[in-house]
């Protein structure tokens, strides 16, 4: 049974339109193994690794970034840091070992909070009008300049995703940024340690663009258009998504959508988890640092393990979403 105002992919109405009727087929699926969808899902997880690859690096390569031995900085304050300094560490130098030539920089947390901070400046701006043009005219675009990631990963996927696969379909390629992170904080204090802060960024810009050279040859923003996908699979796309895989158009219902209260429970939830997210992604390796007192390199490897979990239970939840929904335990709204 539809909600008011809704309704139900696991409903089948012979009154209902072409854009509300039910879109669970129970016609047998073409196999995900070397599909054209999990060739995408595949693309978009190595995409999102190396987009909060290139997020999350600034955040360890500043702790070797700053000058700690600043002499503007009063080292001999009556205040007691929040954890006692190791044994036998007292009076030596917090400055990092780095090869020669590497330079250094003599900013304050003040300083270092703001630049840890302004990727979220043009963060905010973006998401919601690019998510609007990535859904009039494709995600691969967006996605593959590495601009507005998540909007254009929910445009593609409207298009791409059966109904019975869409929930591990999204969280494979989602899980990307927790994969990412986690290597990009296991290893960014081992490289700024051997090769310099410098080459973090260096190898973390070189992959994307190494990546972004398959995503443009091999991906296609709908399913009718794409080179190399089987017939079979073609028809099972398009007709198990129906007409919810065509362009938006540029008429959007936004009186609908802020007196809908699914919407803003989504909303909500996504700017908790969010919240949490990104405080840890920049602040977790200086708070580790500064209050700790770890060395870099253990720094980022335990700065990196939330994020192993996180890649983990994402990966579960989407199989199991995709049960429950297969198996009609919930009514979802669409």
């Amino acid at each position: 049974m539809p909600p008011p105002g809704g309704c139900s992919i696991n409903v089948d109405s012979s009154d209902e339109s072409e854009d509300t009727k039910s879109l669970i087929q129970n016609d047998p699926a073409p196999p995900q193994c070397c599909s054209a969808r999990l060739n995408l899902a595949v693309l978009m997880f190595l995409g999102f690794s190396v987009v909060y690859g290139l997020r999350v690096n600034l955040s360890v390569a500043m702790v070797a970034m700053v000058n700690a031995t600043n002499p503007s900085v009063d080292r001999n304050t009556s205040v007691a840091p929040a954890c006692p300094l190791p044994p036998g560490t007292e009076n030596t130098s917090d400055t990092l070992q780095q090869p020669d030539g590497t330079p250094q920089y003599t900013w304050n947390p003040e300083t270092q909070g703001w630049l840890l901070g302004a990727f979220f400046f043009g963060y905010l701006c973006t998401q919601i009008p690019g998510g609007y043009l990535a859904g009039h005219y494709g995600g691969s675009k967006f996605l593959g300049l590495g601009g507005v990631t998540f909007p254009a990963m929910m445009a593609m996927w409207a298009r791409w995703a059966p109904p019975l696969e869409r929930s591990r379909l999204m969280t494979l390629s989602g899980s990307g940024g927790a994969f990412g992170a986690f290597v990009a904080l296991s290893i960014t204090g081992f490289i700024c340690e051997k090769l310099g802060w410098p080459a973090v960024f260096y190898l973390c810009g070189g992959a994307g663009c190494f990546w972004a050279l398959f995503w443009f040859f091999l991906v296609a923003d709908d399913p009718r258009t794409h080179p190399r996908i089987s017939e079979e699979e073609r028809e099972y796309i398009i007709s198990s998504v129906g007409a919810q895989g065509t362009g938006h158009g540029w008429s959007v219902p936004l009186l609908s959508m802020v007196l809908s209260v699914p919407l803003w429970a989504v909303i909500i939830t996504q700017m908790c988890f969010n919240w949490t997210f990104y405080t840890l992604l920049t602040s977790l390796p200086t708070y580790m640092n500064s209050i700790l007192h770890f060395d870099l390199q253990s720094n980022g490897f335990l700065s990196a393990l939330p994020y192993l979990g996180n890649l983990l239970v994402s990966l579960l939840s989407g199989v199991a979403a995709d049960a429950l929904i297969e198996r009609k335990v919930f009514s979802i709204t669409v």
